[in-house]
């Protein structure tokens, strides 16, 4: 959304918006409300109309069109027109309100009172609110996508706008989801649910830090407690933990570089770590030793 108009107040502003209406360029007017400890009176050029990136060219060069033209006389204009003195010519207008009006001739008699302008100004503001609320307004839409050209849906793809938010993906074609991934409003993954041996169960769940592996947890039995806690940093595999049934660790290896370097582990299973284990370039252990309380 762009600025293409700063009115002087609401009532300039929803002419405009109906001038841009009338040749099919949805606008916006925001800043109306600071009006109300105002009155009418313009408030700084607050006021102004927006478009859609796309609209601006042309709706500038509708409003350039329209503050350039000259209105005609009407028959009630018989007689010329008073000079209203220096504040009210037009360039003073644009110095002031940072806008420059059709026409600083005198208003014509039978114009809107102040009644018709408040009715405008509350016509204008809800039409303006509803359109608003409709353009910001998420619109929800889902793709299936059949990769293999079997005739079988192999993922389900759902949007909100132009913007991917999910995939539910079945991968081997038993029409199950077996894989669901999540995403941010940049387009990266945040969260991950697999079920990895395609036995209807997603028991393995992973979070995603700017696209980047978190954490990924594993319920293998299906009781709500994980079973294996892997932790990354930036990315790659730092720890990974295998917890008992109240969720204690029992077991702790730690990576460096990807590669498991150490770790501890419950021999006497108590639910407290207890033996120190230091392992080679193999992965075997090389060393242990207890574990000294702090």
């Amino acid at each position: 959304m762009q600025i293409v108009y700063q009115a002087a107040h609401s009532a300039d502003a929803q002419l405009v918006r109906g001038l841009l209406a009338r040749e099919g360029i949805r606008s916006f007017v925001f800043g109306g409300a600071l009006e109300g400890g105002a009155g009418l009176l313009p408030v700084g050029g607050s006021v102004r109309v927006e478009v859609a990136d796309e609209d601006v060219e042309r709706a500038r060069a509708i409003i350039e069109q329209w503050q350039a033209a000259e209105v005609p006389l009407s028959d009630d204009d018989d007689e010329p027109d008073r000079d209203y003195g220096d504040d009210a010519t037009p360039e003073h207008v644009e110095d002031a309100n940072l806008y420059r009006p059709l026409n600083a001739r005198k208003p014509v008699a039978g114009g809107f009172g102040m009644a018709g302008i408040v009715f405008a100004l509350v016509v204008g503001a809800l039409a303006g609110a509803l359109a608003t609320g409709a353009a910001l307004r998420p619109t929800a839409s889902a793709q299936n996508v059949d990769y293999d050209a079997d005739g079988i849906a192999d993922a389900r793809l759902s949007y909100e706008d132009d913007r991917l938010v999910r995939s539910d993906n079945d991968r081997n074609s038993d029409g199950t989801v077996d894989l669901v991934t999540v995403y941010d409003g940049n387009g990266l993954a945040t969260s991950i649910e697999e079920d990895q041996d395609f036995d209807g169960v997603r028991e393995t769940v992973s979070t995603l830090a700017k696209g980047l592996l978190a954490t990924r947890s594993a319920d293998y039995d299906g009781d709500g407690v994980p079973e294996r806690q892997e932790n990354y940093l930036r990315g790659v595999l730092h720890t990974v933990e295998w917890l008992d049934k109240q969720g204690r660790a029992i077991k702790r290896d730690t990576y460096t570089g990807g590669r498991l370097s150490g770790g501890e582990i419950d021999h006497d299973r108590d639910g407290a770590l207890d033996t120190a284990r230091v392992y080679d370039e193999r992965g075997e252990v090389r060393s242990s030793k207890p574990l000294t309380a702090d």
